[in-house]
């Protein structure tokens, strides 16, 4: 019964757990962009370019930071929830990710040169992109994925042909005037 059930559960399973690394992955990149831009700021580019040129241990321990700035959050969160609160909680819970994310993703992009001079941070790393790469190689190999894919970039494609032609309207030159500054 135990391997029968295992054998169910474990697909959807899987494709739930590569759903949501997708998503993660996406949502990096994205936050990734966003703080470039916000460490183009005077005030942020000065605190950016000491974080840069720290060595090795010092680099560690500003990496992980963020883990230890967003632990409160989340303990707020569960306090919430436990307290009748649950939807509050899990949006809260739900930004200190996002904002954790940011702040870890842009400190990563800086302190990296210096992280990977460490040697057991070098064989996580090239761990975890190795599986990553296995996990991206096994879900294209799986012909829904691929037409989901096709599908989405279909439909992006259709959006921004159509963002296209709408052309001189507030909103393409608001959103233009925002692509120009980054």
């Amino acid at each position: 019964m135990k391997r029968l059930l295992r054998k169910i559960l474990t697909p959807p399973l899987m494709l739930l757990a590569a759903l949501f690394m997708f998503f993660e992955e996406w949502l990096w990149e994205r936050l990734k962009t966003a703080m470039a831009a916000f460490g183009r700021l005077p005030l942020v580019r000065g605190l950016e370019a000491r974080i840069a040129g720290l060595s090795p241990g010092p680099a560690l321990v500003v990496f992980l930071v963020p883990s230890l700035l967003i632990l409160p959050v989340k303990l707020g969160a569960l306090w919430l929830m436990t307290h009748g609160h649950a939807l509050q909680g899990v949006i809260l819970i739900l930004a200190a990710k996002v904002a954790g994310m940011a702040l870890f993703s842009r400190i990563f992009v800086l302190c990296r040169p210096a992280l990977l001079t460490v040697g057991w941070f070098r064989v996580m790393h090239d761990t975890i992109l190795a599986w990553l790469a296995a996990l991206h190689a096994f879900m294209d190999s799986i012909p829904a994925w691929v037409a989901a894919k096709a599908r989405i970039r279909a439909w992006k494609d259709t959006l921004r042909t159509w963002w296209q032609r709408r052309g001189s309207g507030f909103l393409s030159r608001l959103w233009r005037a925002i692509r120009s500054r980054r």
